[in-house]
């Protein structure tokens, strides 16, 4: 339990560390030409990379797993993902580099949709593994054993 707390405080603490780093740098660097528009493209590609991040190890476990419906199924989903995130991170560059296209400003009201499909997607993956995983023991069950 320990060490979940601790995982929890570390990664709020590196989350902090991380946007502070990126102010300073932000604050410091803000006046060398092209120095915003790359701490602005750095600010839009940061969800993506986590996204991505977060494929790759829901991936590791897929491969792992051992029910073949649940490996297909979530591999399914993760190819979706990987999808719709590449998608949206090309998109996302073009309304970044001011492409003017009617359905591109659509994308560029409606982004946030797109970041909330990616999470109900890594919901699902990491529902479909955990349905498809054998039934942990109880703490009587490994008591006993």
């Amino acid at each position: 339990m320990l060490l979940l707390a601790g995982t929890v405080v570390a990664s709020i603490l590196g989350l902090v560390l991380l946007i502070f780093i990126l102010r300073l740098f932000s604050s410091s660097l803000g006046h060398v030409p092209g120095i915003n528009g790359f701490y602005e493209y750095t600010i839009l590609i940061i969800p993506y990379l986590i996204f991505y991040t977060t494929y790759y190890y829901l991936y590791r476990d897929i491969k792992k797993s051992n029910n073949r419906a649940a490996k297909l199924s979530a591999s399914i989903v993760l190819l979706i993902g990987l999808m719709v995130c590449s998608v949206g991170l090309i998109l996302s560059t073009m309304v970044f580099a001011g492409v003017k296209i009617h359905w591109l400003m659509v994308f560029k009201e409606n982004a946030g949709y797109a970041l909330v499909l990616q999470l109900v997607l890594l919901l699902i993956i990491a529902g479909l593994m955990a349905a498809g995983s054998t039934k942990e023991k109880d703490w009587m069950q490994r008591r006993s054993s």
